[in-house]
C-alpha cells in the first residue's frame, strides 16, 4: 500500500519509492523481532540463518536489478510482482 501512496498520491518515482518502502519494512521488522524476542521468543537457528542470508542475498541481486533497469521496465517488474503475490494471498485465503 505504501507503493501506491508514494507514487499515486505523492507523486515519488518508483525507484525512490520502492527504497523508501524498504527503509521503513526494516524498522516494522526490527521492531516486530524485538518485540518477540522481548516476551522470550526465539527462532531456531538454522531456519534465522537461512532467512538472514536469502533476505541479504536477494536485496543485493534485486539493487542491481534495479539500478540498471529503466524506469517502465522497473515498473512492469515490480507490477507483475505485485500481482502474483496478490493471487498468491487470495489462493491461499
Amino acid at each position: 500500500m505504501i507503493l501506491l501512496v508514494l507514487t499515486s498520491v505523492l507523486g515519488y518515482e518508483l525507484k525512490t519509492t520502492v527504497d523508501t518502502s524498504v527503509f521503513i519494512m526494516t524498522f516494522t521488522a526490527l521492531t516486530g523481532a524485538l518485540n518477540h524476542f522481548a516476551i522470550g521468543g526465539m527462532p531456531e537457528t538454522l531456519p534465522l540463518v537461512i532467512c538472514v542470508l536469502s533476505t541479504l542475498i536477494w536485496a543485493w541481486i534485486a539493487s542491481r536489478f534495479a539500478n540498471k533497469a529503466s524506469a517502465i521496465t522497473l515498473n512492469r517488474v515490480v507490477g507483475a510482482v505485485l500481482v502474483i503475490l496478490g493471487a498468491a494471498i487470495l489462493s491461499v485465503n
